[in-house]
């Protein structure tokens, strides 16, 4: 990967009143294909990011996947190259603090599992053979051991492998009394703090409800409890997130519904104590203060009037949606909830395809829905007490640049106090920072300028980008151009992927 620019060294904007500065510390570019492609950008904090990718040709029978180190100050430190066997492909990888570990695996189960360290590139590779049959849709790492979410002749379980010695373990996902292939795992989490493993397990009990199951294991995989969330409880649990507050004590958050076991109508909080629920408390979207003020006001206003008639008959009314929860954050009198809210979004594509019809061959039209990725629009932000009451929350918009194909979330909490809370994120063009008290007043609220990238003189005809808190005060923009500009000598236009550091005050 070549590097072709470093440019923008502290370049100070001017701001309006009431809008945070931002400064342009550094940006570099790359040129694309340049004989490599699937650039992928992984953040490590102050231990500076990596930009891992693959080679377009092959090397005999072997495939590049290169891997660049670069410092906080996108200085390039070091570039490793791994070189696989071409049967390899890759569709799961997980980054911890310090290290980012990606699966491989041919048609046959035979797999690798590379571990590169964020420091100096520091290289492990193990190898095995997956159980026949074998389906991988998620991973995840706690301290030693890979954890791969899989399914075996429709049977969920986990499988977990030591990257540094290789040695495997088949972990049996087993609820007694049920019928193990009728039941989904929901989630899988991993706590790198607790050094723990959470297993969600949705098991069906009628059309449109069911029961959800948590199984916590340690980071070796040993079952450590097992229990019914939901025990006598009508409602699905669509989303949730776990939280250790004390030794045997566990907070669960997330979302919840009672016609649908896939979208949500409200957000749930509990607490458990040595696998026993001690309560449980439930609070429909449309009774939080401002859950809908994304919206046009015209349509708010529609919604409400239908909630106020749906009361009078003494009904609720649902509004679905999705969010992501945080996992929970203790105050000295309760619990702070956080979750972004987000919708898929979806394109019709139209493709002609060969039919035979009474022997002919006839080219037909036909369309298919096509997933966009998820788009993001607002965030809840709610104060529950120990036992679970909800006490305040507040809501705001956000709509990031980029609508990515898998959950993620793009708040950090970039201060917390015993009186208060930071908020920042990216939303479009812009960087926001939002201070909260415990009480749930807002204390400050601040928006950058619009972020720039490029040269003076540039043409952006197309920009692909994200921005992502980096560590401190600092964010990292990153993403794709195609750039025009008559003003540079030589070459006119060029085809880059980019990285921008910002600092935000």
């Amino acid at each position: 990967m070549k590097k072709v620019c470093s440019l923008l060294l502290f370049l100070i904007i001017s701001f309006f009143s009431g809008q945070s500065q931002i400064a342009y510390e550094n940006r570099v570019e790359f040129e694309l294909k340049n004989g490599y492609y699937n650039e992928e950008i992984l953040e490590f904090g102050k231990n500076g990011l990596i930009i891992a990718s693959k080679a377009e040709e092959l090397n005999g029978k072997k495939r590049e996947w290169k891997y660049e180190k670069f410092d906080v100050n996108l200085k390039t430190v070091k570039s490793k190259s791994i070189f696989l066997d071409k049967k390899l492909y890759s569709d799961e990888s997980y980054e911890s603090k310090l290290r980012t570990h990606r699966f491989f695996r041919d048609k046959k189960g035979n797999f690798t599992i590379v571990t590169v360290g964020s420091e100096n590139l520091e290289t492990n590779k193990v190898k095995g053979v997956l159980p026949k049959k074998t389906v991988v849709s998620d991973m995840a790492v706690v301290g030693d051991f890979v954890f791969l979410r899989s399914r075996i002749k429709k049977e969920p379980f986990l499988f977990s492998v030591n990257w540094k010695t290789g040695d495997k373990k088949l972990i049996p996902v087993i609820v007694a009394g049920i019928n193990m292939k009728k039941t989904t795992m929901r989630k899988f989490q991993v706590s790198e703090e607790n050094k723990e493993v959470y297993i969600y397990i949705q098991v069906p009990t009628k059309k449109r409800e069911s029961d959800l199951y948590v199984i916590r294991l340690n980071d070796k995989g040993n079952k450590q409890d097992q229990f019914n969330l939901t025990a006598n409880i009508d409602k699905n649990i669509i989303g949730i997130t776990a939280s250790k507050v004390s030794g045997d004590k566990y907070v669960y958050t997330g979302t919840y519904s009672t016609k649908s076991v896939s979208t949500s109508e409200g957000i749930f909080f509990c607490t458990a104590k040595k696998g026993k629920v001690e309560n449980i408390e439930f609070y429909n979207f449309l009774n939080l203060k401002n859950f809908l003020s994304f919206l046009p006001e015209k349509k708010q206003a529609r919604i409400k009037k239908k909630q106020k008639k749906k009361e009078k008959k003494g009904k609720e009314l649902i509004f679905n949606y999705s969010i992501a929860p945080h996992e929970i954050i203790e105050t000295e009198d309760g619990y702070l909830f956080l979750g972004e809210a987000f919708y898929p979004t979806y394109h019709t594509e139209t493709y002609t395809t060969t039919e035979y019809r009474n022997g002919q061959a006839v080219t037909v039209t036909k369309t298919r829905r096509v997933f966009d990725g998820y788009q993001y629009t607002h965030a809840t932000l709610a104060k529950f007490s120990k036992e679970g009451k909800l006490l305040w929350d507040q809501n705001f918009e956000m709509w990031p640049s980029s609508k990515p194909y898998f959950i993620k979330k793009f708040i950090s909490i970039a201060e917390k106090s015993k009186n208060s809370i930071k908020l920042v994120f990216s939303s479009g063009s812009y960087i926001h920072s939002k201070s909260f008290s415990l009480e749930g007043e807002i204390k400050n609220e601040s928006k950058s300028e619009e972020i720039k990238t490029g040269k003076e003189g540039d043409k952006t005809k197309f920009t692909y980008s994200n921005v992502d808190f980096w560590y401190d005060n600092y964010f990292i923009a990153f993403g794709r151009q195609k750039i025009k500009n008559k003003g540079l000598k030589g070459k006119k236009k060029r085809k880059v992927l980019f990285l921008s550091k910002i600092k935000y005050d």
